[in-house]
């Protein structure tokens, strides 16, 4: 049974390399959590938050594979009220898994326009650049006479390009839509850059009676011949305690399964923690669950008023 398991998960691992490497669909990093901290998707969410706000984002995807994908998101952003502009940095590291991985690190700037007394339209710009590793060193063959005939090399290669970002987000005190585009200078993917990605959201926090609220969300991602669709809610307490589930359909595509997510989390004193859990789910689906958590920190500012 272990022999059949680990045959699995080699499997895994080689059709998300050919994926990657030979039909070049190369994807953004994938967070069940985002929609807490949208900045390094959407630079137009910079500022929303009157505190200086940090954010630290960790995911363990298919814990129990050796050498699974790992993913480390973190964001620090500041709204300046006298000009009505947010200011970020956006850093993530997103290793694919034994050899390949990616960096991206950006400023972002949104500029926050009062369409009428309760919308808001907020326009952003991402500016940054984006690396990408393939480390063969870290491959291991078990017969050294491969090497010898020359289908592989032992050395650490490092693309670094310019990476820009656009979007916008339409809010009023009750929900949030918003769209943009990722990388605009990529028409395609490629072993070291990632191309363009669309993304679209409408997230909602709904009132119902004096301590719950419902936060229903929805999300759409396109790349390529990728698409990836998430439906979902979390129930808030007080808006103190929150907790909920999100499906994520199969859309037919391979590196992107049904998956079911379920969240928990609480803030206390500008601290706020989170916790999801992935679970696929489909009788033809093998993939181990994926773990994430989120941390994050609310400084407040000094005001005169």
């Amino acid at each position: 049974m272990k022999g059949m398991k680990k045959r699995i998960y080699i499997l895994l691992v080689l059709s998300l390399t050919t994926s990657i490497f030979t039909a070049n669909a190369q994807q953004d990093l994938l967070l069940s959590q985002e929609i807490f901290s949208r900045v390094n998707k959407n630079p137009a969410a910079t500022g929303n938050s009157n505190d200086i706000d940090i954010f630290l984002h960790g995911r363990l995807q298919w814990s129990g594979l050796e050498k699974g994908p790992r993913t480390t998101v973190l964001n620090v952003t500041n709204y300046v009220e006298k000009i009505k502009s947010g200011f970020g940095l956006s850093f993530s590291y997103d290793c694919f898994g034994v050899a390949h991985s990616a960096t991206n690190a950006k400023l972002a700037y949104s500029f926050q326009m009062d369409l009428s007394e309760r919308y808001i339209l907020s326009l952003g710009l991402g500016v940054g650049a984006y690396a990408g590793t393939i480390d063969y060193t870290k491959h291991k063959l078990d017969d050294m006479r491969e090497f010898n005939d020359g289908e592989y090399t032992m050395d650490k290669q490092t693309e670094i390009s310019p990476d820009f970002d656009f979007g916008f987000e339409l809010s009023n005190p009750l929900w949030t839509l918003g769209v943009s585009m990722t990388h605009l200078l990529n028409s395609e993917s490629t072993s070291f850059k990632s191309g363009r990605h669309l993304y679209a959201y409408w997230t909602s926090l709904l009132p119902i009676g004096d301590n719950f609220s419902l936060g229903p969300t929805v999300s759409y991602m396109h790349h390529d011949q990728a698409n990836l669709m998430e439906v979902g809610s979390l129930v808030f307490f007080k808006n103190l305690y929150w907790g909920g589930v999100t499906w994520r359909p199969d859309l037919k595509d391979k590196m992107n399964p049904s998956v079911l997510v379920f969240t928990l989390g609480f803030e206390k004193s500008r601290f706020r923690f989170g916790y999801s859990f992935d679970m696929s789910v489909g009788s033809d689906n093998l993939l181990p669950p994926s773990h994430e958590l989120i941390l994050s920190y609310g400084i407040a500012k000094k005001s005169k008023h």
